[in-house]
């Protein structure tokens, strides 16, 4: 994880990432130094250090001329290393929770049917059926293999249009690389505009779908085919909808991504 991608996790935008890493290299500045080290514009490096200082990661040292210093990492980020620490911990007890309730459920309370395994032409059906029957939300992480073709990104694009329509909640993770392809950040820019909430990662460990909190599918990829698994055990459903919510948290919105890429280009054309 470079330095930009773990200021973003810990809470700082674009242009906070940039002025405090700015403050760290020179110890400290005026605004008007900032300017100089600093691609943002200078209305937005009085916001910056306005909102730094409100947490508490940098300081105002008052003077003939206002300067400002960044404070040590160490000591800035102590109290967001110690929430994600509780959280890590709250996760850990919940899923022991989920594996101590799984292991004393009695046999019979167990369908027989809680896992299939789908290939071909069930997926889809499966698939469309699931989310025909969604009312609140949808969980969506796509693991990136390879071009996807225009049929098949419509395909989604429609379906994925039809629940947000319908004032289903879709939140999906993408797979950095997926960007790559002009027509996906074109998809996903109108599926934004549709509603869909989402956020890019650098890796998706698997292909994930959670439908309210009825059902999930993971599918594996091979050379030669797709193998979807579906399952509807209460315990397995939430266990998918927790590993989308540990990646969720690591995740960049879509919308900053994409200004972010559109932005190094203009800047590699001029």
């Amino acid at each position: 994880m470079d330095k930009k991608e773990l200021l973003r996790s810990l809470g700082l935008s674009t242009y906070e990432s940039a002025v405090y890493e700015a403050l760290l290299s020179v110890g400290q500045a005026k605004v008007q130094d900032l300017a100089q080290l600093v691609d943002v514009p200078r209305p937005q490096i009085y916001v910056a250090l306005g909102t730094l200082m409100e947490k508490g990661i940098c300081r105002e040292i008052r003077g003939k001329v206002t300067m400002y210093a960044a404070i040590p990492p160490a000591v800035a980020f102590r109290p967001v290393l110690r929430q994600e620490e509780e959280l890590l911990k709250a996760k850990a007890e919940g899923i022991r929770k989920l594996d101590e309730e799984q292991r004393t459920r009695v046999p019979e309370d167990v369908p027989q049917d809680f896992v299939q395994v789908l290939k071909g032409r069930q997926v889809k059906h499966f698939i469309d059926q699931l989310a025909a029957d969604t009312t609140d939300q949808l969980l969506i992480a796509l693991k990136y293999t390879h071009k996807q073709s225009a049929k098949s990104l419509a395909g989604a694009m429609q379906s994925e249009a039809a629940l947000l329509a319908r004032g289903v909640k879709v939140r999906c993770l993408y797979e950095r690389a997926s960007l790559e392809q002009p027509e996906v950040r074109a998809a996903l820019r109108q599926l934004g505009e549709l509603g869909e909430d989402a956020r890019v990662i650098p890796t998706v460990p698997m292909d994930l779908m959670v439908f309210d909190a009825r059902a999930a599918l993971f599918s594996l990829t091979t050379a030669r085919d797709v193998t979807v698994f579906a399952f509807t055990h209460p315990n397995l459903v939430e266990t998918a909808r927790n590993s989308f919510e540990y990646l969720w948290q690591q995740g960049r919105d879509v919308k900053e991504t994409l200004a972010a890429r559109d932005d190094g280009s203009k800047m590699q054309q001029e």
